[in-house]
């Protein structure tokens, strides 16, 4: 579960059971377009392509200090977020 500020960043989580707290300024995880793919099959002007927010990286702190950087992303469903890297 993540909860997010008015603008859509994520400010905390619970992730194995552990409250989290971002405490530092997340950053937006980036991807080309979908649709970029047809109009580029090899790649070769991926620096032209429109991007897309797919997901944030952040550091959190739990409840007891540890901390660790998340990725995370939506999926398609903004109300359901998946932690999909964590860095200790």
């Amino acid at each position: 579960m993540v909860w997010a500020d008015d603008e859509g960043r994520p400010v905390r989580l619970v992730w194995e059971g552990v409250r989290w707290r971002v405490s530092d300024r997340p950053t937006i995880i980036t991807e080309p377009v979908p649709w970029w793919s047809r109009l580029d099959p090899e790649g070769r002007a991926l620096e032209l392509a429109p991007l897309s927010c797919t997901g944030w990286r952040f550091q959190a702190t739990a409840t007891d200090g540890r901390s660790c950087v998340f990725d995370v992303r939506d999926d398609g469903d903004s109300a359901r977020w998946l932690v999909v890297k964590v860095y200790d």
